[in-house]
């Protein structure tokens, strides 16, 4: 509680301890409860106390109870009153918890040893220990409880928070995931397009007659690149489409058919559940070409695609003139991105003039 709400709270209790304070001295004039000065320092220091019951609850519980051992020949009314909210306070906002039950065990003795020297009935300081016991548990009960409330509300915040941060990551990932699609398509067509347009504008300088075809080429490459593309950004297409043996062949033809030469060997079938495997098999195929296309023009791809029970492997190798050293780009990370997502292996060299990518995948793993 800091010093505003402190000053807050002690404002509000002390008008709630002047009314009792009132009351009990218009009590005391009308039906004396004992010698006019005792009477009046019994009322005063059992009811002012009230307004730090909740600021400095063991304290004030503390020195209220101190003036119960005044004896008197009767009680204010409002005495049962002031003793419930004063305990209740100390149940509930009193701290630490030893002095919490220090504080009660001592005011409740000094309530029953105050209403021994009075004029009830000996029985009556079970009442006189009870008035005080019962209020500061039951507030401490609900301190209990109140803190548990807050602790749920923090920890549903928590979850909330965390749930954004999921959702964030999700996003971020399903972003990703949609710009190497994209790359992987756009990179592979775009480079078709490229090696069809270097194509025609040859044969428009040589025989304008024979342009017909590289351009009827660019024009089937580009729609297949748009629908492509709209399969990756709606998800149109299941995710094994295109990715059999079939798809492969078909893949390779296109690629062929733009000047990009290559052999595939293909072993066994795709299990018909494993479709993730078989899409990222489609992918790096793809990804193959293109690289081959775009650093080795003209050089011949030879691809092996061997499927098994237990996994397949991808290799693909193409003369790489002058290429000394691997380097990172986005083709080959999202090839190796691909693999290991599936929990595979991804490999690549550059040895005796030979670019050789081999891939693994687990079978089992796409499931």
């Amino acid at each position: 509680m800091d010093l505003l709400d402190r000053l807050r709270t002690t404002w509000l209790d002390a008008g709630l301890a002047v009314a009792f304070t009132v009351a009990g001295l218009l009590q005391t004039a009308l039906l004396p409860l004992a010698a006019p000065a005792l009477a009046v320092l019994y009322v005063v220091g059992s009811t002012l106390p009230v307004a730090w019951r909740r600021t400095f609850p063991v304290e004030s519980s503390l020195v209220m109870a101190a003036f119960w051992l005044i004896p008197l020949e009767g009680y204010p009314v409002l005495g049962f009153v002031v003793v419930i909210l004063q305990f209740y306070a100390l149940g509930n906002r009193g701290e630490p918890d030893r002095a919490v039950v220090g504080a009660t065990l001592v005011a409740a003795l000094l309530s029953v040893a105050g209403t021994l020297l009075g004029p009830e009935a000996p029985v009556a300081a079970i009442g006189a220990g009870l008035v005080v016991l019962a209020p500061a548990v039951a507030g401490r009960a609900v301190r209990h409880q109140q803190r548990q409330n807050q602790a749920l509300v923090s920890l549903t915040r928590e979850l909330a928070e965390e749930r954004s941060r999921a959702e964030a990551a999700a996003v971020g990932a399903e972003r990703a995931r949609i710009a190497q699609e994209l790359h992987d398509v756009v990179g592979h067509e775009v480079t078709l397009i490229a090696i069809q347009a270097e194509a025609a504008a040859a044969a428009l300088r040589l025989d304008p007659a024979r342009a017909a075809e590289p351009v009827e080429a660019i024009r089937s490459t580009a729609h297949q690149t748009l629908t492509e593309i709209r399969a990756v950004l709606g998800v149109l297409a299941p995710e094994g489409e295109g990715a059999g043996p079939e798809g492969l062949a078909a893949l390779v033809d296109r690629a062929r058919d733009a000047g990009i030469a290559g052999t595939l060997s293909v072993t066994g079938t795709p299990p018909p559940d494993q479709a993730p495997v078989a899409l990222a098999v489609n992918r790096i195929v793809r990804e193959c070409l293109t690289n081959a296309g775009r650093h080795a023009p003209g050089a011949p791809v030879d691809l092996q695609v061997d499927w098994s029970p237990e996994a397949v492997r991808v290799r693909a190798v193409n003369p790489a003139p002058g290429r000394r050293r691997v380097a990172p780009g986005r083709g080959l990370t999202g090839m190796r991105h691909r693999a290991e997502l599936l929990g595979g292996t991804f490999e690549v060299a550059t040895t005796s003039g030979l670019f050789d990518v081999r891939v693994c995948i687990p079978v089992a793993v796409g499931a």
